[in-house]
């Protein structure tokens, strides 16, 4: 079998993880996760668990300040993410990046809801945005302002076709010399503005001609059609069960064959799992503004179209302790194995491990291509975020808001941060699980590196 996959499956999927949007879809994403970081930081400063500390904050009178670092972070992501993707784009062709990044906010600005209100000043005395709002609901000043809606979670599929889209023209337009061409001396951003004038009018005339027709004929813009027909459907497919096993099932199979699973299943599961992670956020935030207490507010989460498949939940349960959950595997090798080689492996692993990088474990056990531990490996994390998933649908472990650490933070750690005390738990559970999981499969593993060991030194 593993001759037929390398043969027949391994070079669709190498062919799929090196194609330009992939490339550019995952690299470009990067550049909006300290944002996603920083803000959740700033998210979970201002609505903390623990009710004393809530009160303390609320006290001070910095929660309004908390909330505004955490809308300018967290909720740009989608506007970062059109850049980051055109950028890489365009990096990976060779080519100046800056310009295409621009181009492509831009671009993708035009195809999202128009702004806010109409015209105003804040210099009238009217200070926020809601005392603003409230003055027009009075008949007095009006407001404008960036429609943040968009620029997140809910925008996030449209920024991404934005920035490949961007990527894509930019690059030939540029690669066919399809350019303003300065005389030299003139200073390289000068040349760099003109150089990408061409594309640029081009896809900004496109945008608005496409923004115009969806308009006139559906009475939406195109980032809502593509919301409503195209990211509603993956967002429901990787919130599923279904889609939860999928994604579980993938990663570890890929990686047995020697492919890294993340990397190509993330490609995927990542776009989903962040988008979902700013809706829960945002969905959060709104119940709180309504006026619920920071309980009730999770509590009602999933009435208010909470998704269950986070950010948080992948670094919390599908993450844990690297691919496979192995954490239970190197916890035989270290405490229980007898042979030299087992023991010596699993103590190479536990430091790393602890912070869920495993390839120590992989390749030094090893794991891929070893069908004596092919079972455990597959099934660990399959059960595991089986009983996470079902646990948030049940109401045991509580929906994600939005908070998410990196996904090298330490288990049971991260479960805490993120969820509370019934995350915490959660990976507990799993990684009991994987232990009993591997435990006859290493075992035997075990037995026979023993045995052979035996028999050199006899010999």
């Amino acid at each position: 079998m593993g001759d037929w996959f390398q043969a027949n499956v391994l070079p669709k999927v190498m062919w799929f993880v090196n194609t330009k949007a992939i490339r550019a879809i995952k690299d470009g994403m990067v550049y909006s996760m300290p944002l996603i970081i920083v803000g959740a930081v700033f998210l979970l400063l201002f609505q903390l668990p623990v009710e004393a500390l809530a009160n303390a904050v609320n006290a001070s009178g910095m929660v309004p300040y908390l909330a505004h670092g955490y809308t300018s972070t967290f909720q740009i992501t989608a506007l970062i993410a059109a850049l980051g993707i055109a950028y890489q784009w365009a990096k990976n062709e060779g080519l100046e990046p800056i310009s295409c990044g621009i181009i492509s906010i831009a671009v993708f600005l035009i195809l999202i809801p128009d702004y806010v209100g109409v015209t105003g000043s804040f210099e009238e005395g009217l200070g926020t945005v809601d005392t603003a709002t409230a003055a027009i609901a009075a008949g007095g000043a009006t407001v404008s302002g960036l429609n943040k809606t968009w620029l997140a979670g809910q925008g996030m599929i449209g920024a991404m076709i934005a920035g490949l889209l961007t990527g894509l023209i930019y690059s030939w337009f540029i690669k066919r010399d399809i350019r303003i061409k300065m005389p030299d001396g003139v200073p390289d951003g000068v040349a760099a503005a003109f150089t990408g004038l061409i594309p640029a009018t081009v896809m900004f005339v496109g945008a608005t001609v496409v923004y115009a027709i969806c308009d006139k004929l559906a009475g939406v813009t195109p980032i809502e059609l593509i919301y409503r027909f195209l990211q509603t459907p993956l967002q429901g497919f990787g919130d599923s069960l279904v889609g939860v096993i999928v994604f579980e099932t993938l990663i570890p199979l890929l990686w047995w064959f020697g492919v890294h699973g993340a990397t190509v299943v993330g490609s995927v599961s990542s776009a989903i799992a962040t988008t979902n992670n700013l809706e829960n956020a945002d969905i959060f935030q709104k119940l709180i503004s309504s006026g619920m207490s920071r309980p009730e507010a999770v509590a009602a989460m999933a009435d208010n179209g909470g998704h269950i498949f986070t950010d948080a939940f992948v670094n919390c349960f599908q993450a844990i302790t690297g691919s496979g959950v192995t954490m239970g595997l190197v916890i035989f090798m270290v405490f229980f194995a007898k042979s030299a080689q087992m023991r010596q492996v699993g103590k190479l692993g536990l430091g790393s491990g602890i912070f869920n990088i495993n390839e120590p474990i992989l390749f030094g056990t090893p794991i891929v291509m070893n069908p004596e531990l092919f079972i455990p490996f597959v099934l660990a994390p399959v059960i595991g975020n089986t009983l996470a998933y079902l646990g948030t649908a049940i109401g045991f472990i509580p929906y994600t808001t939005g908070v998410t650490v990196p996904w090298t933070t330490p288990p049971i750690l991260s479960g805490l941060l993120c969820i509370g005390w019934q995350g915490a738990l959660m990976q507990i559970i799993e990684l009991v699980i994987s232990f009993f999981l591997y435990f006859p499969f290493a075992k035997a593993v075990d037995n026979e590196l023993y045995a052979n060991e035996q028999a050199a030194e006899q010999a």
